[in-house]
C-alpha cells in the first residue's frame, strides 16, 4: 500500500475515532454524527480499495477518478450545507417563538406588578386610616 493511501486511510480512521468519541462526550449529535461516520467509511473504503475510485468513476461516466473525488466532495458539502441550513431555520423559529413568550410573559409580570404595588398602596392607606381613626378615637 503506497505511503500516501496510508496516510488516507489512517486519516479517515482518526476522523471516526474523534466522531465517536465526540458522541460519547455528547459533544456532536447523532444526526450529524451520522453524516460524518458515512463520509468517514467511505473515504476509508477509497483509501483501503486501490480500484474503488477509478471503478467508480468508470461506472458513472467520469474520465478522472480525480474528478469523481472531487464531484462526490462538492455533493457532500452541498448536503453539509443543505442540512445546516434547514437547522439555522429550525433554529431562527424557535428563537422567535422564545422572544415572543418572553415578551408576553413581562407583560405578564409588569401587569402583575402595577397590581401588587396597587393593592400595597391601598394596604397602606387602609394602615394610615386605621392609625389615624386610632388617634382620634383617643
Amino acid at each position: 500500500m503506497p505511503q500516501w493511501r496510508l496516510f488516507v486511510v489512517l486519516l479517515a480512521v482518526l476522523v471516526l475515532v474523534v466522531v465517536v468519541e465526540m458522541m460519547r462526550r455528547r459533544k456532536l449529535r447523532e444526526k450529524y454524527a451520522g453524516m460524518w461516520l458515512v463520509v468517514g467509511v467511505g473515504v476509508v473504503l477509497l483509501g483501503a480499495v486501490p480500484g474503488l475510485p477509478t471503478w467508480l468513476a468508470g461506472l458513472t461516466g467520469v474520465q478522472l477518478p480525480a474528478n469523481f473525488l472531487f464531484a462526490g466532495a462538492a455533493v457532500v458539502l452541498l448536503f453539509v450545507v443543505l442540512q445546516l441550513s434547514s437547522e439555522v431555520g429550525h433554529l431562527e423559529e424557535e428563537v422567535r417563538t422564545t422572544v415572543e413568550e418572553i415578551a408576553l410573559l413581562r407583560c405578564e409580570l409588569d401587569d402583575a406588578k402595577r397590581e401588587l404595588s396597587a393593592r400595597v398602596a391601598r394596604a397602606e392607606d387602609e394602615v394610615r386610616g386605621l392609625a389615624a381613626t386610632r388617634e382620634a378615637s383617643r
